[in-house]
């Protein structure tokens, strides 16, 4: 804990240039070090669940697929995506960036998904993003709400406006982690509102977040965006998840 600690102070006063925002090894004068640009193209090459973007892998065939989540259950979101599934260093990076303070690493990792957006024409036609929001409580615990420096290192990529207070967390509620679908969606009853409805209606909204596992948070989040006025909600995280699909 104490080793973790101190690598976060370090990095967040000497934050490094040559270290891979995902592995932390040594790289060249680019973003990302050779073994994790490779491993990214693979995953952009990979077929996609088309409503949830959830990783299928290359075997999955071509066309549209659809997982089984998507089947079972009508997603109140448009469309969501993800750079990579969460594993191996991406789950890594997510950790030391959500966990271990280091802030730094909002800006590569909304570089990546600034990319992942400029892959699907739906996400030019946004009109603002919006970050999933923390209880205020749990934001002071943590010092920071990771899905805001998303959100605001991606509003400056994308050059689109971050409505950092359109939705807010009124309700605390445990960790996600470890919960089934409907577990998840339980736990987050009533736990957000719109703050601000004037300024989603009649809009385009990306919602951001860090990871998408179940969805159960972005499509609570959709469903009153929605209801709030908004035109289309479309998801744009760092990590995804996998699943198998039916053609």
């Amino acid at each position: 804990m104490w080793r973790d600690l101190l690598q976060a102070v370090i990095e967040l006063i000497y934050p490094s240039r040559l270290q891979c925002p995902l592995c932390g090894a040594h790289r060249p004068d680019e973003l990302l070090c050779p073994d994790c640009r490779q491993l990214l193209a693979g995953y952009a090459g990979e077929q996609v669940c088309s409503i949830c973007g959830s990783f299928i892998g290359a075997e999955g065939g071509r066309g549209k697929l659809i997982c089984p989540a998507c089947l079972a259950e009508a997603r109140p979101f448009d469309l969501a995506r993800a750079v990579a599934p969460y594993e191996g260093p991406v789950r890594e990076a997510v950790h030391r960036f959500k966990y271990r303070g280091m802030q730094p690493l909002a800006r590569p990792l909304a570089k990546l998904m600034a990319d992942a957006a400029l892959r699907e024409t739906a996400f030019a036609l946004a009109d603002a993003l919006v970050p999933v929001p923390l209880h205020p409580r749990r934001e002071r615990e943590r010092g920071y709400n990771q899905s805001v420096l998303l959100a605001c290192a991606l509003g400056e990529s994308l050059q689109v406006p971050v409505l950092d207070r359109a939705l807010v967390k009124i309700r605390q509620t445990p960790s996600q982690t470890g919960l089934s679908g409907q577990k998840r969606r339980q736990n987050l009853q009533q736990s957000f509102a719109v703050a601000a409805p004037d300024l989603v209606k009649g809009k385009i909204i990306i919602i951001v977040d860090d990871v998408f596992t179940t969805g159960s948070t972005v499509s609570i989040l959709s469903h009153l965006l929605r209801q709030a006025g908004a035109t289309s909600v479309l998801v744009l995280t760092f990590a995804g998840t996998r699943q198998s699909v039916k053609k």
